[in-house]
């Protein structure tokens, strides 16, 4: 059977500490006089669970109706630390994993990674943008956690590698959908310009 929206948290990842932007706290950079966060919170309005993945800004956070979460492991081992809290935090069997620098998915992204988890049956499921595989816009399953875990604790941290086995296992943002992965400053200058 499918997986049903009712089975799946969605979950931003807001916990990096923004280092290509001095520092700031990415989620609440502006893009169209908009929070990253807020269209985030877009892309996941289909699951019945918001959770956000953040160590910094907590309060502001919890204003959006979302359940906050910060890492359990210290000194910021990157986002699979993320998703492993969050898991931990939350009983959903699948998890909408939604990168807080990626702008510009359409509501219903979800159902295009449903329908290609039901062919593949894989564990993950990503997303191509533009000829990229982005992992942090995905479907994890709840079973990838103690495998997160034996990972970080093995001191390994590339999320690129930990899904190398489901690599497979992709969806693809139409080319005419703009979708931005907004990862350093001189994209946003751009964006905001254009």
């Amino acid at each position: 059977a499918m997986i049903s929206h009712n089975d799946i948290a969605g979950l931003i990842l807001a916990g990096g500490r923004g280092q290509r932007f001095g520092g700031l706290d990415k989620g609440w950079l502006r893009y169209n006089n908009r929070p990253l966060v807020r269209y985030a919170m877009d892309a996941i309005s289909e699951c019945d669970t918001h959770l956000i993945s953040a160590n910094r800004s907590i309060h502001d956070y919890k204003e959006l109706n979302a359940l906050v979460v910060k890492d359990k492991r210290a000194d910021f081992v990157g986002p699979l630390s993320g998703i492993e809290s969050a898991m931990n935090a939350s009983s959903a069997e699948w998890f909408y994993v939604v990168s807080v620098d990626v702008v510009g998915l359409s509501e219903d992204w979800l159902d295009h990674l449903i329908e290609k988890q039901h062919q593949t049956k894989a564990l993950w499921v990503g997303t191509h943008i533009h000829d990229r595989l982005q992992p942090l816009v995905g479907l994890w399953s709840r079973q990838l956690l103690p495998m997160i875990s034996e990972y970080l604790d093995q001191g390994e941290r590339r999320v690129m590698e930990f899904v190398a086995p489901w690599q497979d296992s992709f969806a693809t943002i139409p080319s005419d959908q703009l979708v931005i992965n907004v990862n350093t400053p001189e994209v946003l200058d751009q964006l905001s310009s254009s």
